[in-house]
C-alpha cells in the first residue's frame, strides 16, 4: 500500500514537529513523529480504520498526541490530506484535493 501526503498535510507534519521541537524537547518532537508513524503503519495495515467524515474521507486518532490523520484510500493508496489538531476548527481540511 503506498502513502502519499498532500504538501498541506506535509506542512503540517513539519510545523507540529517544529513547535513540539521548539516548545517543549526534542524528544517530545521526536515521540510525536513516532506517534504520526505508528498511525499511519496502522492505516497502511488496516486502511478502513478510521471512521467516516464524509462520502471520501476518514480520519483516525493519534494515540499520545492531540492530533488525528485525515485520509482517503482506493485500493492501493493511501492520500493523508491533514495532520489536524483536535482543538483546529473542525472541517477546514475538507476542500483540499
Amino acid at each position: 500500500m503506498r502513502v502519499v501526503f498532500l504538501k498541506s498535510a506535509q506542512a503540517e507534519l513539519d510545523a507540529a514537529v517544529d513547535y513540539y521541537a521548539g516548545h517543549a524537547s526534542e524528544r517530545v518532537a521526536e515521540a510525536f513523529l513516532q506517534d504520526a508513524l505508528h498511525t499511519r503503519q496502522r492505516l497502511i495495515e488496516h486502511p478502513e480504520i478510521g471512521m467516516a467524515v464524509s462520502k471520501r474521507l476518514r480520519v483516525l486518532a493519534f494515540r499520545h498526541f492531540p492530533y488525528s490523520l485525515i485520509y482517503r484510500h482506493s485500493e492501493d493508496t493511501i492520500s493523508i490530506h491533514a495532520i489536524a489538531h483536535q482543538r483546529r476548527r473542525p472541517g477546514y481540511w475538507a476542500g483540499r484535493r
